[in-house]
């Protein structure tokens, strides 16, 4: 056991908690070419990652799940950006 807590592998998680890291990366990947909602599926989708990298701790972290937060967070973030800009009149 390291230092963590997290000792056991990833991918031998049991049940449902198993696809979360999948779901948050495939939904962030689809969050990207939907024009309208996109910014919804991103939310989806990072909901999804954090919750498979809250529980289960004695399990490592799901790199899915790490991607799909960061992917979802992107778009986020575009989506932002791009409102500011609508909003400034650009």
């Amino acid at each position: 056991m390291n230092g963590s807590g997290r000792w056991l592998p990833a991918g031998d998680r049991p049940g449902r908690g198993a696809w979360l890291g999948p779901l948050s990366l495939g939904l962030s990947l689809l969050s990207w070419p939907i024009p309208a909602g996109g910014a919804a599926v991103a939310v989806v989708a990072v909901g999804f990652g954090v919750l498979s990298m809250s529980t289960r701790t004695e399990y490592r972290v799901d790199w899915t799940a790490v991607v799909g937060v960061s992917v979802g967070l992107l778009q986020l973030a575009l989506s932002l950006m791009l409102l500011v800009m609508a909003a400034n009149g650009h």
